[in-house]
């Protein structure tokens, strides 16, 4: 087997070359990024791709300069060999057609019906995966301290640091990986969820049924959590379960056996400490795209 990065070379120069079948009438050279050439269909579609998915409309210009840095992501995870393969753009694709209740082939019709390339958004797929592991194999970690959280939160108005902590027991009702029956095994969770009263007698009753296993109580914060599951644990009363739901293991639905108020902690530290990730990572991003566009031989052809 080539190494991975000799896949990705191949992967890569393909995406940049993707364009060389378009309509001659659409193939006039506006820009030459380090030799790799961008034209009025690549802009075109870079466009197209904006309204499709965005569903809002940027100018050529725009379009251009998206384009530009987009080459010259790839090109330098080309010259760094960083790992990535066919694989790794398919599953982004399938994950993106996913979010949208689709499968990759649903997704990739619709794009055409629409009149974008599915190539077009997979080269922007390979294009921001790549330049993430390059942003944070130069930066580092992103490290957001608690102090700058804080400061965040007050300067939204929030000056008290209230969160809750849930005692949660977590109750799997499993369902077999071949011949599996989720659909049944649903049911019988909210059937239990409707008998449920407390957790001692609850747990007890839980393992009282087959297949089914109680594990040992967790402690959560809600600064810890993300919004829509903090919603789902605050509307679920003391002795009772969460709705279930059915991630890969089975039907899985949690006891509310506690709660209680912490200070010094918020509900929204975790969303502010996201968006202070990624306004880091982007500032380290729009950085060492300037230095490599200092670097670059980037000719506008018109």
């Amino acid at each position: 087997m080539p190494p991975r990065h000799s896949l990705f070379l191949a992967l890569a120069l393909g995406f940049l070359a993707l364009f060389a079948t378009a309509p001659a009438r659409a193939q006039q050279i506006v820009v030459m990024v380090n030799g790799d050439p961008i034209t009025t269909y690549d802009i075109s579609q870079r466009q197209r791709m904006h309204e499709v998915i965005e569903r809002k409309g940027v100018s050529p210009k725009v379009a251009l300069e998206d384009l530009i840095d987009e080459r010259l992501k790839i090109q330098q995870a080309i010259r760094l060999k960083l790992d990535v393969d066919q694989k790794d753009v398919d599953r982004l694709y399938a994950s993106m057609a996913e979010r949208t209740g689709r499968a990759a082939e649903q997704l990739t019709a619709g794009f055409r019906q629409a009149g974008l390339d599915d190539r077009t958004f997979k080269q922007k797929l390979l294009a921001d995966y790549v330049w993430g592991q390059y942003v944070r194999s130069r930066s580092g970690a992103v490290n957001v301290r608690d102090a700058d959280v804080i400061a965040a939160l007050q300067k939204r108005g929030q000056t008290e640091m209230v969160a809750t902590e849930y005692t949660l027991m977590p109750i799997v009702f499993v369902v077999p990986r071949n011949g599996g029956n989720h659909s049944a095994r649903l049911a019988e969770a909210n059937a239990l969820r409707g008998r449920f009263s407390d957790c001692d007698s609850g747990a007890q009753m839980a393992r009282s049924l087959k297949e089914v296993v109680v594990r040992p109580k967790v402690t959560r914060l809600s600064s810890e959590m993300p919004l829509q599951l903090r919603q789902i644990l605050d509307k679920t009363e003391v002795g009772r379960l969460t709705p279930p739901e059915v991630p890969q293991a089975g039907v899985e639905t949690f006891a509310m056996c506690a709660k209680r108020e912490v200070r010094g902690e918020s509900a929204q530290k975790r969303e502010i400490k996201d968006e202070l990730t990624a306004s880091q990572f982007t500032a380290e991003s729009k950085k060492f795209l300037a230095e490599l566009r200092k670097q670059s031989i980037i000719e506008y052809r018109r």
